[in-house]
């Protein structure tokens, strides 16, 4: 896979050195951003920063199998230019899970990337089998004059934060405690997909998003949600899950219906940022009691948006 840039271009600066923020970085969570903001400040006005990630579409690592990823490279991606990372290597696991760690600092960072600095978290494990820890990276690259950072863990409540915290987060629908170790909402961003046009019918119509295989599930059930649609922010309840009420045998998916909200969104991007749990997926009796709560779930909605926007809480 050729080197790319954060705009998806192959990288053109062959010649200047990088500072380089190593891991996967699924979530882009606390723990991730003191890696990542101190690969940033390393590079100063000298370096490029950069990351070394991954993708997982042939394998993965043991540790990871079976794991929901929290955010698609895309998102991710985003994340990071936002944090100022210019330049990003995200070759699949498959291409480089069989290097030692030798062939991975020569070949990676040093042929391929570059790299005159390169920081990771203590937890940290490359080479084939994940042999080699993060001591091991640091007296490999000392022979090329790459400096190492290695840092230690952002503690929450006297726990690491981590990607399987948030996961277990997002799984018990605690939106605010994944907010908490995320640094910012939990969100979910897939294009617009045609439905059916069941809440059409019922007043409230819904984008309707659905959640591709590899991606963690948050818990069933109903939210407060927020989007942010042509730069305007529009309160929402998404419903995560398979319509009970309504049609059997579907595969779960997100549906959103953004409160005042007029126009068709089918194909768009749409990042849809979650607040709080308000109640678990359920089989109405009829389609007007239906109708009738989720009245009563976007009036509840509404007022949890209001506040956390008031308190100014980040949607990214």
């Amino acid at each position: 896979m050729p080197r790319l840039n954060c705009r998806g271009e192959e990288w053109k600066v062959e010649n200047q050195q990088t500072s380089v923020a190593l891991g996967f970085f699924d979530g882009v969570h606390r723990g991730h951003r003191r890696v990542i903001e101190t690969a940033v400040t390393l590079a100063g006005d000298s370096l490029i920063p950069a990351v070394f990630t991954f993708t997982m579409n042939g394998s993965g690592p043991a540790k990871k199998k079976g794991a929901g990823e929290l955010t698609t490279l895309e998102q991710k991606t985003e994340l990071l230019k936002a944090m100022g990372i210019q330049e990003i290597y995200a070759p699949d696991f498959s291409a480089f899970c069989n290097m030692s760690g030798e062939e991975f600092v020569q070949r990676i960072l040093q042929e391929r990337m570059r790299a005159a600095a390169v920081c990771c978290g203590q937890d940290f494990r490359f080479g084939k089998g994940a042999s080699c820890d993060a001591k091991t990276l640091e007296a490999l690259c000392r022979p090329y004059g790459i400096a190492c950072t290695i840092l230690e863990e952002v503690l929450d409540e006297g726990e690491a934060v981590s990607s399987t915290r948030v996961r277990q987060a997002i799984a018990q629908g605690q939106m605010e405690k994944a907010a908490k170790l995320l640094g910012r909402l939990y969100c979910l961003d897939f294009p617009v997909a045609h439905g059916k046009q069941l809440g059409r019918k019922l007043q409230f119509p819904t984008i309707n998003q659905p959640i591709p295989p590899q991606m963690a599930l948050p818990r069933l059930g109903v939210y407060a949600t927020m989007a942010q649609v042509d730069g305007k922010i529009y309160a929402g309840v998404t419903n995560i899950g398979v319509r009970p009420t309504v049609e059997q045998g579907m595969a779960p998916r997100a549906e959103t219906y953004l409160i005042d909200f007029s126009g068709d969104l089918y194909g768009r991007q749409v990042p849809v940022s979650f607040l709080s749990f308000l109640r678990p997926e359920q089989k109405f009796a009829s389609v007007e009691l239906l109708r009738d709560q989720i009245a009563q779930d976007a009036q509840r909605a509404k007022e949890i948006v209001k506040n956390a926007l008031q308190s100014e809480k980040p949607m990214v």
